[in-house]
């Protein structure tokens, strides 16, 4: 207790001088020391918790406002009183050190309480950053100072700590070149490493920080960061834009003293980068130079030994602004070349050739298109700015040297072109499809040079903001803060390259990243540059979606609102855009390219430029030369690439145009292919000649055309259908996914049929068993129970066939997977309209009809567990609630659990009882039942999993029935 005790009385000086001033009673004094006590005797508890600290602070902060806000209150009396004529109340008054003591007593408290957080937590990054925050609230420099120095000898492989450093020097003490050291220190503590470069060169892996080094990824490009190496990235961008507000604040500093160089060229001497480095050191902006506030100041000085300084403290890096004698250039003096090299770009530019070599090639792709929205965000003076959503910001001066912050932002944003492009060497296929599409799509990203008139537009700022601008500097000052946890200039990528589950789901071929790497640049480009354009109304904001320009909705034809940005505004009002397209099309058909890959990516650009709804460009004229275009790259790409050629033929179909021997001659060419086969069977029920191959009608000939036309489907599903043709899906048709869905308007299904076999085989059965229906439903009242056979009979026919295929032993791994899931929609389709035909529901009744087809899949089908238990869950919870209803739920979920013992896989045999139980105690209300069934499942999941999967799944069972 010798602690405790002596804790409260460091507290003595502060409750006298609240006693001699009656700003607290007795009664009040003594609860403030008795809660004092109590949370101090929390705090030497051998397994003290961190939120006794915290209620302890706050119980510190709350008293400190109560405090505070009585002594004004009473000041204000006195005043008042005083004024009114009464002298006796100037004893009211309080001493002018009454407030710096109280700030000095609860600063010392706090600083107290915050010292053994610290110390006891030491290890918790979130202690160290609520006593900066306090320290910082209450402006003490010094003991931020010191506690930033500690925190980062503890945490130096934190980059939102380094960040956060670099961020209080850059804007609350105006000093760039301690940010600058920070920054550095923190790039040379946190490197990310390749592992795949490390090994190559024979180097010993060394421990490092588990997300320092890359994981093992397909190709040189990564995709998935871990979020050491996203705060890693972050470190990387925010140090160029800590270098960006450098070399603003000069330029604007400059322009004011009618300085600003304008348009004269940048030194070519061999020195001009030392030079420009040197003048970095050597200049910076002064220091504000406001008095110190008093109540700080008394704060400081009381608390001063309590908060250590560590030795190698961090900031001993950076000198101080008043040790750096900064150059104040006046009127009549040349501008050095080094300041010279610092006007035109020279740190950032240097910046940038430093993270080529520090960083792994397989993140950089990230970095570079990160610098892009930088750089385009960024607030130069006599420039026009591209915010976030597009909106455009004019900083045109109506003096001065006009468009110098768009020369030099077009010279920082070539740069990173170049880079991108000298990169190629280093990355893999994924990377040169990056660069290519990157290289095309620019001029679209960023339209804007000196050449480029202000904008002037009602619900933009006109240019006579840029003076405004200069006097107060308030885009800057926004633009200035270093973003430590999240910036949505790096941050807001990754989602882009996320591979949509639209496309993913039973679509592709196994595996986390193939087959998707030579795609996924493009996706992630295509969805960067959207966000430039095309703004939805789920994606903003409400206020920003406010500000937006108030534009007509365009949602009649899209089935989606959406709006173009007000850059892509800017482009359209001044007639720029269709240049534009054209620029990027040319570019696109310039380079140096004629492998399939390229090809394909300007497929998909053109895909993606013709859908209005992702690119916003929906002038008529502009549409049909996107359309040409794209016709034109279809008839180069048709020959090796089938799906290409399927989706051009299926445009015709859908405008009336196909002839059918274009048809023919598909399928004759592509004679295995789904795609190909499901276009000939649509475009063969189109045709209403007699000639047709599917042509059917219930007439006095029925026999026969009935034969011939069922002849005609068996012939198309035979052709494609085969344990052999299944192997030809492994390979997934990302490009014609990536294709498909750039060209599906948002909020929209995307039909992948034409693109994918798998999608496709599916799709031909289904629509031959609605064939079959149809015909059945619509025979005429004499053949209706001829037809309802018939349609029975085709049923249980297309159920035998597709599950035969999974009786071959050449079906493995995803061509497996891939014919279970047809046979699985086979079955649930046949079950759903085995009572539909009129004529067999009035012969049998429904109930029959569907027990009939129940028995037969339950004996002839090779359903998959997952489709057993989807079907028993259907059955369970449909509209009538008979006993023969619930009879079929019973048979269905016991034989999903049978199938799944037999198949010995604990997962589903798990998942199987689990939802039968829950089926028994939840749905049909019957826990009795659920018990006699449960130790028969606790028996068999002992069988294959032992006593910890009985256990577990014990836990899931008394989980799910407490739920209920």
């Amino acid at each position: 207790m010798e602690r405790v005790q002596y804790s409260l009385e460091r507290s003595l000086p502060q409750l006298k001088l609240l006693d001699e001033h009656a700003i607290l009673s007795k009664e009040e004094l003594r609860s403030v020391t008795n809660q004092r006590q109590n949370f101090e005797a929390r705090l030497i508890r051998r397994q003290a918790e961190k939120a006794d600290f915290v209620r302890y602070l706050d119980f510190e902060s709350d008293l400190n406002s109560l405090i505070v806000l009585r002594a004004r209150e009473r000041s204000r009396e006195a005043v008042e009183r005083v004024r009114a004529g009464d002298e006796d109340a100037r004893s009211r008054l309080l001493p002018r050190t009454f407030f710096a003591k109280q700030a000095a007593s609860y600063s010392a408290q706090c600083v107290a309480i915050f010292e053994r957080l610290v110390r006891k937590f030491r290890w918790d990054v979130d202690a160290w950053i609520r006593y900066l925050s306090w320290a910082k609230s209450r402006k003490m420099r010094v003991v931020a100072g010191r506690i930033y120095a500690r925190a980062l000898a503890l945490h130096p492989s934190r980059p939102d700590l380094w960040l956060s450093a670099a961020d209080y020097e850059l804007n609350s003490h105006a000093d760039t070149t301690a940010a600058r050291a920070l920054l550095q220190r923190g790039l040379r503590m946190n490197p990310l490493i390749d592992a795949q470069d490390e090994e190559a060169r024979g180097l010993k892996r060394a421990r490092t920080h588990s997300g320092a080094r890359t994981a093992r990824e397909p190709g040189a490009l990564r995709w998935q960061l871990t979020e050491y190496e996203q705060g890693v990235l972050r470190l990387w961008v925010e140090y160029m834009r800590m270098e960006l507000v450098f070399v603003e604040r000069l330029r604007r500093r400059w322009r004011v003293l009618g300085l600003d160089s304008g348009d004269a060229p940048a030194p070519s001497s061999s020195g001009s980068l030392s030079e420009a480095q040197h003048a970095a050191q050597s200049v910076a902006l002064d220091a504000p130079s406001e008095d110190e506030d008093d109540e700080v100041a008394f704060a400081e000085a009381a608390v001063d030994a309590d908060v250590p300084a560590d030795e190698d403290e961090a900031l001993k890096e950076a000198p101080a602004s008043s040790n750096v004698s900064s150059v104040r250039p006046t009127a009549g003096v040349a501008v050095p070349a080094g300041h010279q090299q610092i006007m035109s770009g020279s740190i950032p530019l240097v910046v940038l050739e430093n993270s080529k070599r520090e960083l792994p090639p397989s993140v950089q792709l990230y970095l570079y298109v990160a610098l892009l929205e930088l750089f385009s965000a960024f607030p130069f003076f006599d420039s026009t700015v591209i915010q976030r959503w597009g909106q455009v910001l004019s900083l045109r001066t109506s003096a001065g040297a006009h468009g110098s912050g768009d020369r030099l932002r077009s010279r920082l944003m070539q740069r990173v072109l170049d880079m991108v492009q000298t990169m190629q060497s280093e990355w893999d296929g994924a990377g040169a499809l990056a660069a290519y599409v990157l290289s095309g799509v620019y001029p679209l990203y960023h339209a804007l040079s000196s050449a480029t008139p202000a904008f002037t537009d009602e619900h933009a700022p006109p240019a006579s903001q840029a003076e405004r601008e200069l006097a107060d500097n308030a885009y800057l000052h926004g633009a200035s803060q270093l973003c430590a946890t999240y910036s949505w200039v790096v941050d807001g990528l990754y989602a882009y390259a996320a591979v949509p589950a639209s496309l993913r789901h039973d679509k592709t071929a196994t595996g986390q990243y193939d087959p998707w790497h030579l795609c996924r640049p493009v996706l992630f480009l295509l969805q960067v540059l959207r966000r430039r354009l095309v703004i939805e109304e789920e994606e903003a904001p409400l206020e920003e979606a406010q500000a937006l320009p108030a534009l007509a909705s365009h949602e009649a034809t899209e089935g989606v609102a959406w709006q173009p940005t007000p850059y892509l505004t800017m482009l359209m009002q001044a007639g720029d855009l269709p240049s534009l397209v054209q620029a990027a099309v040319t570019q696109f058909r310039s380079a140096d390219v004629a492998d399939e890959a390229h090809n394909l990516a300007f497929y998909t650009v053109l895909q993606y430029l013709r859908t209005p709804s992702r690119s916003g460009i929906d002038e008529p004229n502009l549409l049909a030369y996107l359309e040409r275009v794209s016709t034109r790259q279809e008839a180069s790409l048709a020959r090796q690439v089938p799906f290409v050629a399927v989706e051009a033929l299926a445009r015709s179909l859908g405008d009336h145009s196909l002839a059918w021997t274009d048809v023919e001659a598909l399928v004759d060419a592509h004679n295995t292919d789904p795609r190909a086969w499901l276009l000939y069977e649509r475009a063969a029920r189109r045709e209403t000649s007699p000639a047709s191959p599917l042509t059917f009608s219930w007439s006095d000939k029925e026999a026969n055309e009935a034969s011939a036309a069922h002849k005609a489907w068996i012939q198309i599903l035979e052709r494609c259908t085969q344990a052999a043709h299944f192997h030809e899906d492994t390979t997934a048709p990302v490009w014609g996914l990536l294709s498909a869905w750039m060209h599906t308007p948002v909020a929209k299904p995307i039909d992948t049929s034409y693109v994918s076999r798998t999608m496709a085989r599916r799709t031909l059965w289904l629509e031959y068993l609605a064939w079959v229906q149809d015909a059945a439903i619509a025979a005429p009242p004499a053949h209706a129970h001829a037809a309802s056979e018939w349609a029975w009979a085709l049923g249980k026919e297309a159920v035998q066939k597709t599950g035969a295929v999974l009786a071959s032993s050449q079906l493995v791994s995803t061509a497996r997977a891939h014919a279970q899931a047809l046979h699985d929609d086979i079955v649930v389709r046949f079950l759903a309209r085995s009572d539909s035909v009129p004529a067999r529901k009035q012969r049998h009744g429904t109930e029959a009809g569907r027990d009939a087809a129940l028995r037969f899949a339950l004996s002839s089908s090779s359903a998959s567990v997952a489709c057993w238990l989807d079907l028993a869950h259907a059955t369970a919870h449909a509209d009538t609630e008979s006993e023969a209803t619930m009879a079929h739920a019973v048979r269905l979920y016991k034989r999903a659990t049978d199938q799944a013992e037999r198949e010995r896989d604990l997962t589903l045999v798990t998942t199987a009882w689990l939802a039968y139980l829950s089926y028994l105690a939840r749905t049909r209300r019957d826990m009795a039942a659920a018990l006699r069934e449960l130790p028969t499942a606790t028996t068999r999941i002992r069988t294959l999993g032992g006593d910890e999967a009985v256990v577990a799944f014990e836990a899931a069972w008394r989980a799910s029935s407490t739920s209920s």
